[in-house]
């Protein structure tokens, strides 16, 4: 009997030891590389980008939810995951996209872009078909972070496969539309004339 017992314990204890190699590896993702600069003229160089999420949508954790199926609960793909908080991830490409700074980089004061994220998952309609849908607020403030000028965007886009990796690549693809269309909001905004690095 204590054989039996030492011998069931040992093999529940090499169970626990090599049960989690087994598993597969989490996927690990990120924006991938830009493909292409919006703001090579350096017109928004003086520009500072601020990307803010509420915590629920900035953890490293993969967002999605089912419209046909309690479209108001939020769930979460287990074996992927975020390279880092979308909030920055999103601000990464934002700056690249229109040759922007951080919020915390050196330089004369500039005018801010603050982006609060209002929803940043991938949404299931059926089974099979899901998009990527991204809404934000966007402000811009000048140097004293006085208001400038406020809109809402909300960007949407198809998701080529029904998995993680579809969507991740649908809110990547949904971040440079932003990127594109905030480089075209603040070109037609007379207050950004104020941010250009011609004015004093």
């Amino acid at each position: 009997m204590k054989r039996t017992v030492l011998l069931f314990a040992t093999l529940l204890l090499a169970a626990c030891a090599t049960g989690g190699r087994d598993r597969p590896p989490a996927g690990v993702y990120d924006f991938g590389p830009p493909a292409g600069a919006l703001g090579a003229d350096a017109r928004w160089s003086r520009l500072i980008v601020e990307v803010r999420a509420p915590h629920w949508f900035d953890s490293l954790t993969i967002e999605y939810r089912l419209a046909y199926d309690n479209p108001r609960q939020l769930r979460e793909y287990a074996s992927s995951r975020w390279a880092g908080p979308p909030a920055r991830l999103l601000g990464l490409r934002l700056r690249q996209l229109l040759g922007a700074r951080g919020a915390g980089g050196d330089g004369e004061p500039g005018c801010l872009l603050r982006i609060d994220l209002q929803e940043f998952a991938q949404v299931f309609d059926t089974p099979r078909t899901s998009r990527g849908v991204l809404h934000a607020r966007v402000d811009l403030l000048d140097a004293r972070r006085q208001g400038l000028a406020g809109q809402v965007f909300a960007v949407e886009q198809a998701a080529a496969t029904a998995d993680a990796a579809g969507g991740v690549a649908a809110l990547a693809a949904a971040g440079d539309t932003l990127g594109q269309q905030l480089a075209d909001w603040l070109a037609g905004l007379p207050a950004t004339q104020a941010c250009l690095p011609s004015a004093r």
